[in-house]
């Protein structure tokens, strides 16, 4: 088999390794850790609201937005186009939290390929970006975004309540969940 290196256009030239998006799409993500000082296995967690814009806010189409309302989700958002990592992170804390963030850590990379449940045997292909970031204020923020948001012990969180990838991604910055 022919390696395809990663190197993605609109029209496959494969003379100059240009091989097309993947058909079942490739989507770019920043997430925040935010972990309130002297609890690092704590982090912000929220129950986003079916009335807030996710559309916009975190690129949610209409049929994600009540799933995603029953579990637990970090303050995210797949990257708006040409986008930096780090300028998404610094629109997500505003636009989600409402907070400015000062100076970013190096985020951490993660990346996922799996088949969806109608995808015909091609994959889809997850990149994220994941800002942790320590010493957050004792109080959560509060925003409209959010049904409701709090600092949640994730070793005490079972998978089954957070909305799909999200605990994966904490698996990685060392938070894994409870198991079922």
């Amino acid at each position: 088999m022919t390696r395809r290196f990663t190197r993605l256009g609109q029209q496959a030239d494969p003379s100059r390794l240009v091989f097309q998006v993947p058909i079942e799409g490739l989507c770019l993500s920043t997430f925040l850790v935010l972990r309130p000082s002297g609890h690092p296995g704590r982090a912000l967690l929220g129950h986003i609201s079916p009335q807030a814009p996710w559309s916009e806010l975190g690129a949610a189409d209409a049929g994600r937005i009540g799933p995603w309302s029953k579990g637990w989700m970090l303050p995210s958002s797949q990257l708006v186009f040409y986008e930096t990592p780090e300028d998404a992170a610094r629109r997500i804390a505003q636009e989600q939290l409402g907070v400015t963030l000062g100076k970013l850590p190096p985020p951490v990379l993660m990346s996922d390929a799996y088949e969806r449940p109608t995808s015909n045997g091609e994959k889809h292909w997850d990149i994220g970006f994941v800002y942790v970031l320590d010493g957050q204020p004792a109080a959560p923020p509060r925003h409209s975004a959010w049904a409701d948001l709090d600092y949640v012990e994730v070793s005490r969180t079972h998978a089954k309540d957070f909305v799909r990838f999200q605990e994966d991604v904490l698996r990685l910055v060392g938070m894994p969940c409870a198991p079922g």
